[in-house]
């Protein structure tokens, strides 16, 4: 959860109950505190956190009062070898990679050396930052919860739906371009980051639903595009796409919303959508 909005989203949307937060998110709850102090919280009700690299942790109770921070570590707070490792992989869109695709990624995703000691040892626990020259210790990713987050996250992405036609209709645009043109429809061409761990995460949990709804599967990762033939992997998209266009795009979307709806936290993988005839 990298910014504001992602946050606002997750507390309207709280199909997954725990998120790590950049430092601008947890600066924001800070100053949320100062700002509001003995004052209830009820957008935050229900919401744990835990900052300072796990080293304080504030709780909001159901009506929206906040608890006094404390460093003793309670029983909700997840260990972030079972957690934060999994969940930054995923932030990354690295978690489906081979090996030899992550270290490429991770090497062009963190030239300097510093930042890049960083983040290897959070995802090896190698201690790096005893060294010498190491940063500071980590204290960028923080955790935030709701109640009943505990352990045993899955790391299957869910449905998600960003419930807005509009975003849909700039996404089949995307889509439609992309196959036009025999391109594969990559998540940077569907999201339209070239940098696609700069995307907010509820749109790449929609996109990718969209385009399961769609297609029936999974947009192409870089072991599909460099194997080639795009043209034989666009062609019945290109016809589902003039299926939903003749079926008209509006109304489409609105029975896939609803059926996104009712599938609830269903795991993507098991997601099935029924292009109308």
């Amino acid at each position: 959860m990298k910014e504001i909005n992602d946050l606002h989203y997750v507390l309207r949307e709280d199909k997954d109950t725990a998120f790590s937060i950049s430092a601008e998110v947890a600066q924001w709850f800070r100053q949320t505190l100062i700002a509001f102090k003995g004052q209830k919280l009820p957008l935050l009700k229900n919401c744990r956190f835990a900052l300072a690299d796990g080293s304080e942790f504030i709780e909001i109770d159901a009506k929206g009062n906040v608890k006094p921070i404390t460093t003793v570590r309670p029983d909700w707070y997840p260990d972030p070898g079972e957690f934060l490792r999994e969940q930054w992989l995923k932030n990354k869109e690295m978690h489906d990679q081979s090996i030899v695709e992550f270290l490429r990624n991770f090497l062009e995703m963190f030239p300097d050396v510093k930042d890049r000691r960083l983040h290897g040892n959070f995802l090896l626990n190698l201690e790096l930052d005893k060294l010498p020259s190491a940063m500071p210790a980590y204290n960028a990713k923080q955790t935030v919860g709701r109640v009943g987050n505990r352990n045993k996250l899955s790391t299957q992405p869910k449905v998600a739906d960003l419930n807005s036609f509009e975003m849909f209709q700039t996404f089949y645009q995307n889509l439609e371009g992309a196959v036009s043109a025999n391109r594969f429809p990559t998540m940077q061409l569907l999201t339209g980051f070239d940098n696609i761990a700069k995307a907010p995460t509820p749109l790449k949990g929609s996109v990718r639903t969209w385009f399961k709804a769609i297609t029936g599967e999974l947009p192409p990762n870089n072991k599909k595009v460099q194997a080639g033939h795009a043209d034989v992997f666009c062609a019945p998209i290109q016809t589902s796409l003039q299926q939903i266009k003749d079926y008209g795009l509006e109304k489409f979307y609105a029975e896939l919303s609803q059926a996104i709806q009712q599938a609830g936290d269903l795991d993507l993988n098991k997601f099935e959508y029924k292009l109308p005839n």
